[in-house]
């Protein structure tokens, strides 16, 4: 059955919601806690509403006639009758015993059209062929996008939040409650670990060695802590993956294996020796044909069972997000949508989420290259759904771009190249993970050893890691 979007839509609810606000703006206060402008179906409406919502917060008026100046440049608004339609929406707006009620008529309708859009999209997916789990799963999606109405509660007391607060405390102080650690002792000491359901993003420049830390983790979890985890592979294939982490374990380079004819004998059997350890680890790979983030969840989950209760499913790692899979009409529309899934995803899941993520060109051309939040690609929306967000930056990679200093002829001097190889002994083979966000604890900067060709990582203080 094809529903008509009109089916879901009260006009009247939201005129005279939106002309009770205009009227009176301290209204705002009896439904802003749950009314946003998304829920509004009319698109004029939703920028009336987040007019009044904006210059309330500021302490402004909102009256028809601000909003007339405010909104003076608005097609939608000329077609209704600018100024006369406002007129009319405040003149007929509803008693404030009514006002909560209309609200919840306008929260409802928007339900509604999710409800209804993600049947029809549950009906072409079966009808396309799609299995069953992940059509199940996009309806969860779903339902974790519908909006909360006056009937959820809007606040929680504070001897509530002491008591749980305290229940949490008291579990992870006699040790039945833990949070997942990296294995990374400098990087751990910074994060105090990630909880069930964070969701936490890599990012770096070209080969500052994001892919590698990601994998580090990974192993750390499933090969040394015996726990299970979900390696979603969608820049690599799953032979790739497999190389990089036998080169790991083998301390043998894993580009060494493009040409492995021209390998020494002892290296050969030195790497295979470290793939047969590779093939030990809990460690699944999600192939990258598993694109959007609700098959994504439905593979974890099998992962999961396949795994079994002797081995809990403890991290999923998506290599990398932007290359997830969303609908939206626009290339921001989409990314902002995987973030979103991502998150809820993390938390049905109940395991954190690592999310690697791509930054932009632009990096490349400041003095200072180490990466903000800002750097990150496609949206905004990435910073604002992260619980962590950790930056790879390796100097040595830049500087060996960049090279000794030339002097004005173009000619490098014994001073010029002296000093650069002394700035290279300084930062070779060391890695900054920069902790630009994290919700829970403090931002700082761990330095750690690095060795991009076997794709491992150290601590500096231990020194038990260098390369051979």
């Amino acid at each position: 059955m094809n529903l008509d979007h009109k089916e879901f839509y009260t006009p009247e609810a939201e005129q005279q919601l939106l002309g009770a606000l205009l009227t009176d703006n301290g209204k705002l206060a009896m439904v802003g806690d749950f009314l946003l402008p998304e829920h509004f179906h009319d698109p004029v409406h939703r920028r009336i509403y987040e007019v009044i919502r904006g210059r309330v917060a500021k302490g402004h008026i909102a009256s028809p006639v601000t909003l007339k100046m405010a909104m003076e440049g608005d097609e939608g608004l000329k077609e209704l009758g600018g100024a006369r339609y406002l007129a009319k929406m405040a003149g007929a707006s509803v008693a404030s015993y009514a006002l909560r009620d209309y609200a919840r008529v306008v929260v409802q309708d928007a339900a509604r059209r999710t409800l209804r859009d993600a049947a029809q999209g549950a009906m072409s997916g079966l009808s396309g062929g799609g299995e069953p789990q992940e059509v199940a799963l996009r309806l969860l999606h779903a339902l974790q996008s519908l909006p909360e109405d006056a009937g959820q509660e809007s606040s929680v007391s504070l001897g509530r939040a002491v008591i749980e607060a305290v229940t949490e405390a008291k579990e992870i102080y006699e040790g039945t409650r833990s949070f997942f650690k990296t294995g990374i002792r400098a990087l751990d000491q910074v994060l105090k670990g990630l909880a069930p359901g964070d969701f936490c993003l890599i990012g770096g420049a070209t080969s500052a060695g994001k892919t590698s830390l990601a994998l580090e983790i990974a192993k750390n979890s499933a090969f040394r802590g015996g726990e299970g985890v979900a390696f979603v592979s969608l820049e690599m294939t799953h032979q790739q993956l497999a190389t990089r982490l036998a080169s790991s374990f083998a301390r043998v380079p894993y580009a060494a294996l493009r040409d492995a004819g021209s390998m020494s004998e002892k290296d050969f059997r030195t790497w295979c020796e470290g793939a047969q350890e590779t093939a030990k680890g809990n460690l699944r790979i999600i192939p990258k044909h598993v694109r959007d983030v609700p098959a994504i969840h439905a593979a974890c989950k099998r992962v999961d069972r396949e795994f079994g209760d002797q081995v809990p499913l403890s991290l999923v790692v998506i290599d990398y997000v932007q290359l997830c899979r969303a609908p939206g009409a626009k290339r921001f529309e989409q990314m902002t949508e995987v973030s979103i899934q991502t998150k809820h995803m993390a938390a049905m899941l109940g395991v954190p989420v690592i999310g690697l993520v791509q930054l932009s060109r632009d990096l490349g051309h400041r003095d200072d290259k180490r990466p903000g939040l800002s750097d990150i690609k496609e949206t905004g929306q990435f910073e604002n759904d992260a619980d962590q967000v950790i930056f790879c930056h390796r100097e040595q990679y830049w500087l060996e771009r960049k090279g000794p200093q030339l002097d004005r002829s173009g000619q490098v001097t014994m001073e010029a190249q002296a000093d650069f190889e002394a700035d290279m002994a300084a930062c070779r083979n060391r890695v900054e993970l920069i902790v630009r966000k994290n919700r829970h604890g403090q931002l700082a900067t761990a330095e750690v050893g690095c060795h991009m060709p076997t794709a491992r990582f150290w601590d500096l203080q231990a020194q038990e890691e260098m390369p051979l």
